[in-house]
Order: structure tokens, then sequence, then C-alpha cells
């Protein structure tokens, strides 16, 4: 009977403990898959081009169910490369040079991730993991600009705790929506491709 009793005061002893011990940080590997349609828009234009990481809190969201803040996501690496990546290979689709942002060119393109973010949510059975994500768009050719903003947002219900994969494949999703919407806006598209003009556009 002793042995029993000491057996299940070790059993809830490991049992408290496992349920102190902190839950690790995740660093997600992000690569976008844009989907967007071709075309000689560009006709061989030079567009200069970069990717800014505007948001202003780094940590994509937090593991924690129960609205603590002590198991952090965070993008691994520079996040507007993986963006700048899958743009570049789109614009160059759509018949544009891509070449690196300078103050001044006459055709330029800037894409800002404005918003990149993650929480989880308990439930009874389940859990909900909400994503989201914003990008921004300055064009400006010539003496006009056009801006746009892009937000996307989704809810998954699971089963179980999201690993590394699953928070990664999540947020891949929202950003690579995102990003094709951009990419694919008919305005977007059609001012870039247009020769230089006065009027200013802003969207």
């Amino acid at each position: 009977m002793k042995r029993i009793s000491a057996l299940l005061l070790t059993l809830a002893a490991f049992a408290f403990l496992t349920s102190c011990a902190p839950v690790p940080a995740q660093f997600v590997a992000l690569s976008p898959d844009v989907k967007a349609p071709t075309g000689n828009v560009g006709k061989g234009k030079t567009l200069a081009f970069k990717v800014v990481d505007g948001r202003a809190d780094k940590v994509v969201g937090y593991r924690n169910a129960d609205g603590s803040r002590t198991a952090p996501i965070k993008v691994e690496g520079d996040l507007s490369q993986p963006v700048g990546e899958a743009a570049a290979k789109v614009l160059s689709e759509l018949g544009f040079v891509a070449a690196p942002y300078k103050d001044g060119a006459p055709l330029s393109l800037v894409i800002t991730v404005r918003e990149l973010g993650y929480q989880a949510t308990a439930a009874t059975v389940t859990r909900k993991v909400s994503v989201k994500c914003m990008l921004a768009a300055r064009v400006v050719n010539g003496a006009g600009t056009w801006e746009g903003s892009f937000p996307v947002s989704q809810e998954k219900e699971v089963m179980t705790v999201p690993n590394e994969n699953d928070n990664a494949n999540f947020l891949n999703n929202v950003l690579s929506e995102s990003l094709s919407m951009l990419l694919s806006d008919p305005e977007l598209v059609q001012y870039l491709g247009h020769d230089p003009f006065q009027a200013k556009i802003v969207k």
C-alpha cells in the first residue's frame, strides 16, 4: 500500500512539474507560394523594388491557449527575403526587370509587411488557431502614385497542439494569399504597366 501511495505521489509530482514546464518558443520558416496571372505587362521595363518588414513587434504570436505570453512564435530569418524572392519571380513573369530599390526611380514598387499574427484559443475539446496577414503596396510611376492594402485572416480548429510545421503552414497560407492578392490586383498591375502620367491615384 505504501509503495502504491508513493508511486501515485511520484506521478502526481511529475505531472505537476510537466504542466509547469515552460513551453519553448518556435521559429517558423516561411516561403510564400504566389498564385498570380502572368503576361508581358512590363515589356522589359526596369522596376525598382523592395520589401520592407514594417511590423512593430517581430513576435508573430504566442502558442499558449490560456492567454499567457510565454511561448512566442517568431519568423526564422529576415521575413522580407522570402517575400521579396516570391514577388520578384512574379514580377519577372509579368515582364518587369526587378532592380534594387532607389529613391527617385521613375518606376518603383515597395511591398510592406504591415502585420503577421497568430492567436490560439482553448475550447472544451479542440483549440482554435487564428492567423492574419496584411501586406501593403506602394507604386510610383512617374509623378503618380498608387497605394493599396491586402488583409487576409483565417481560422482553424485543431484537435492537438500544433507543432512547428503546423504553425509554419498556417502562417504561410495567409502570407501566400495576401501576396497573391497583391500581385493579382488588376489596378496595381495596370498602374505598373502604364506609361508615366501626372494624375495621382490613391487606393
